[in-house]
């Protein structure tokens, strides 16, 4: 437990809930809370859950930054009374409500709110003596099925398994009058699908999906890794990546999350924003060019053709690579990354994989941005999902609209039982 007290240390609380009022849990499950009209539904759906072996508390970390305006503050006041008026009448699960006002302004978002909610569950295992204990990471506007409890609970009994990504579904209908709204949450959802999709089908090992709202890891993990960052967007995409890494990560997908469709602007981009800037434009979503994936495919295959390499073998190499993934990694000075990780490696087999903790989802990200810069044209989701599965030979002659392709995708996914 010594790794657990050195975090603590370096990371101090933002919030003076004293951790010791939790019943001894084997799990805790962390939920941002800000400016939540229907709170309830999320807690019920936790509340209806079959009964699991673990020990569970949830926390609930209603906060606000330092510069919140007056009705801001009143309204997650009101909250805490409400979820104190909750806890009083639903006692199948333990839920503890944080108060983390003040925050600072610079970090203030759904990123440092997780993190203070981790954090002291880091503390609460730290104090139980448990190593094994799990984090798992819900948002307040999302809904799950009756079995996700037990479905956490059996992948953690694997002690190879350090931590998971939940699948999930959108609601793609309900109580919005608007359709566009539902229609612009199929678009954003398949959108996120084929990225992953197109990551697996050029063999990239860190094929998952980041959402904040659908994963959960276990303790130790989370503290090796530096624990949640405090970012005010794309949080989770930064410290799911540094977990992959670390190997142990899976696909849990015998359960579902269901997060909100709704419009959001509380955070710079992910599904809120893109819902609605795709509401006021009606434009359809623009992806990622599939081309620009397949480009990857001769590096990948050639890995082990960059292991104690040159710089002038290098030049070779690069030349045999599409134009414009060569451009990124002459104006990335590649080389220079491959040499000092090659230098390190006793064998080509060693080398294979610690090419990925260079070449990894960050740099992709870089990578695919670039080209589309400065080469590649993006293009309308359902055009680039359709020829994805095309190209993997899928039949996809009845399929005309987003919503059957992203059920088609919906329907691949939940099959895969990736894990790295």
């Amino acid at each position: 437990m010594k790794a657990f007290d050195k975090y603590l240390k370096k990371h101090p609380a933002f919030t003076s809930f004293d951790i010791k009022v939790l019943s001894p849990a084997n799990m805790v499950i962390v939920i941002p809370v800000y400016l939540e009209d229907d709170l309830t539904v999320t807690l019920d759906s936790l509340c209806d859950c079959s009964t699991s072996d673990s020990k569970i508390a949830v926390l609930l970390v209603v906060n606000a930054s330092e510069k919140a305006s007056e009705d801001i503050i009143r309204h997650q006041k009101n909250t805490v009374l409400e979820l104190a008026s909750y806890k009083s009448k639903n006692v199948s699960l333990s839920f503890y409500t944080v108060e983390a006002f003040d925050l600072p302004r610079k970090h203030f978002g759904a990123g440092l709110a997780r993190k203070i909610g981790m954090d002291l569950a880091v503390q609460h295992f730290l104090n139980t003596r448990n190593e094994q204990g799990v984090i798992v990471s819900l948002d307040a506007d999302s809904i799950v099925d009756s079995n996700y409890l037990e479905s956490l609970d059996q992948y953690f009994k694997n002690e190879n398994n350090k931590g998971c990504s939940i699948y999930f579904e959108h609601p793609l209908e309900g109580s919005y009058k608007d359709q566009s709204v539902y229609d612009a949450i199929t678009q954003y959802e398949l959108h996120l699908r084929y990225f992953v999709e197109c990551l697996r089908y050029i063999s990239f090992p860190y094929a998952f999906h980041t959402i904040g709202s659908c994963f959960a890891v276990k303790a130790s993990a989370y503290v090796s890794v530096g624990g949640m960052n405090r970012r005010q967007g794309g949080e989770e995409f930064y410290f799911i990546q540094k977990l992959i890494q670390q190997g142990g990560y899976g696909e849990l997908n015998s359960t579902t999350v269901r997060p909100s469709s709704r419009i959001s602007t509380r955070v710079p981009f992910g599904t809120g924003p893109s819902v609605k800037t795709l509401v006021e434009s009606g434009d359809d979503y623009q992806t990622y060019n599939l081309q620009g994936f397949i480009d990857l495919k001769p590096l990948f295959e050639a890995i082990p053709d960059y292991y104690k390499v040159t710089e002038e073998k290098y030049q070779e190499e690069i030349l045999k690579l599409p134009g414009r993934l060569r451009s990124f990694l002459l104006n990335s000075d590649f080389y220079k990354e491959i040499a000092a990780v090659s230098a390190n490696c006793s064998t080509v087999e060693v080398f294979k994989k610690r090419f990925y903790h260079i070449f990894n989802a960050f740099k992709l990200v870089k990578y695919i941005n670039y080209i589309h810069e400065h080469f590649l044209e993006r293009v309308t989701v359902f055009d680039a999902a359709i020829e994805l599965l095309q190209m993997q030979e899928f039949d996809v002659d009845d399929i005309f609209e987003e919503r059957e392709l992203l059920e088609k995708y919906r329907e691949l996914q939940k099959q895969i039982a990736n894990s790295f």
